[in-house]
Order: structure tokens, then C-alpha cells, then sequence
């Protein structure tokens, strides 16, 4: 019984270190169309300070959904803030694109 206990709990924390997102800026534009084929129009936001939606005129993104890119001080990790934002700009380019031509 103990031996399911811990395999429970490995398979649970496996979970949770695997729903932590990569931020591969190559899979951005793929997010992008799977949400827009979805209909889930959502704009990524970044930044510590000053969070922005990176790469579209924040009136737009305004009217949408915010997802998080890396908001606020909470890594001091550099090259994961740069993939973050860089995602966030793919994804929030490919996504204005497609609410723009809506309008």
C-alpha cells in the first residue's frame, strides 16, 4: 500500500513539473492558430513593472482575455524572461493579425 502512496504522489508531481510551459518561441505561432481555430482570442502579457501585451496596441488587447508571459518579479532568470516575451510576441502577432482581419 505504501508503495502506491508513492507513486500516487511521483506521478502527481510529475504532472505538475509537466504542465509548466516551455515558452519555445517556435511553437507560438502553432498556439496561435489552434486558439484562433478554438475561437479562444486571448493576448499574451509580459513585463515585470509595466506588463504589456508585447507586439499589438494595447487598446486591442484590452478587449481580450489576458494570459500571462511573465508578469511581474518573479524569476531573475534572463533567458527565461526572453523566451517568454518573444513568445508572447509570435503569438500576440499571429492573433492580432487574425482580429484584425475580423474588423
Amino acid at each position: 500500500m505504501k508503495i502506491l502512496s508513492v507513486l500516487a504522489l511521483a506521478l502527481a508531481a510529475g504532472f505538475c513539473v509537466a504542465a509548466e510551459p516551455i515558452w519555445n518561441p517556435a511553437d507560438a505561432v502553432k498556439e496561435a492558430e489552434q486558439d484562433i481555430r478554438t475561437g479562444h482570442i486571448k493576448f499574451y502579457w509580459s513585463g515585470s513593472i509595466a506588463s504589456m501585451p508585447v507586439g499589438v496596441p494595447i487598446e486591442v488587447a484590452k478587449k481580450y482575455p489576458q494570459a500571462n508571459a511573465g508578469i511581474g518579479c518573479v524569476t531573475n532568470d534572463i533567458p527565461l524572461r526572453k523566451r517568454q516575451e518573444e513568445y508572447a510576441r509570435r503569438y500576440n502577432e499571429k492573433m492580432f493579425a487574425c482580429v484584425s482581419q475580423k474588423h
